[in-house]
């Protein structure tokens, strides 16, 4: 026989050759076969057994082998590897069209600046307190609105109040006010800023209750406390990127 015209694919034993031949799943059909001159390999079939199978250019089996498990494992993780690039690159043009959807109705620069907003807020280092010879550690903005100088159990916990809540709020503000349809929709982008300063207020409140000192003795004991604060470049784009959206929230809604 011409071996040229010998074909490789690959079958699952289904049944075991006994007193009647065996079966073999292959190409989306189930196929008769014994192991006399066939069955090419060491060790003995068995159900589910994964195996190379030859075909001649009639369709008959000409050879058995079976798959090695490890090979198996190496097709399955390259199938699965490929399925994973395959869904990747299509989350990531559904990714680029819905971005370029939101920049569409927000505007590229507003849309930049909400970034920044929430990688400053949740990310980047907003102050640092320096402790001596204790060392440093730095807090996001995130992390210092869990800070309740009226209750230091919450404080140790992490455990965020209305407050905090009320600053996620002002944070999806912007994203939010491309979709609202009323002409004022656009000072939705101020809400930040306007956030940023309402939590200056609550410190020096917060100031004001836990230490009980007079108005204009707050302000000096805020400065003492600030020579142990370092400012992080978190706080500096919180800051600018408010700035940039409230710019925004003045400017003739197009749309």
């Amino acid at each position: 026989m011409n071996t040229a015209t010998r074909l490789k694919t690959r079958g699952t034993i289904i049944k075991v050759p006994d007193s009647t031949p065996g079966l073999l799943f292959v190409n989306n059909e189930q196929k008769a076969f014994t192991l006399e001159g066939i069955w090419k390999s060491g060790v003995a079939p068995a159900a589910n057994m994964a195996v190379d199978v030859e075909v001649d250019g009639f369709g008959n089996i000409t050879g058995l082998t079976v798959v090695d498990a490890q090979q198996i494992a190496k097709e399955k993780l390259n199938q699965f590897s490929g399925l994973a690039q395959e869904q990747g690159k299509q989350a990531a043009v559904i990714a680029r069209q819905g971005i370029g959807a939101l920049a569409a109705r927000m505007g590229k620069v507003p849309l930049g600046a909400t970034v920044v907003l929430w990688v400053s807020w949740f990310f980047l280092p907003a102050v640092t307190l320096n402790l001596g010879f204790l060392g440093s550690k730095s807090f996001t903005f995130w992390d210092l609105l869990a800070i309740d100088l009226g209750n230091l159990m919450n404080t140790a916990a992490g455990t965020h109040g209305l407050f905090a809540f009320l600053g996620l709020a002002s944070i999806a503000a912007p994203l939010a006010a491309p979709f609202v349809m009323h002409p004022r929709a656009n000072y939705l982008n101020a809400t930040p800023l306007a956030y940023l300063l309402l939590t200056y207020l609550k410190m020096r409140w917060d100031f004001s209750q836990a230490f009980g000192k007079a108005a204009g003795e707050v302000g000096t004991a805020m400065k003492e406390m600030g020579d142990m604060f370092s400012i992080g470049v978190g706080f500096y784009l919180l800051i600018l990127a408010s700035i940039v959206l409230t710019v925004h929230a003045f400017k003739r809604r197009t749309a």
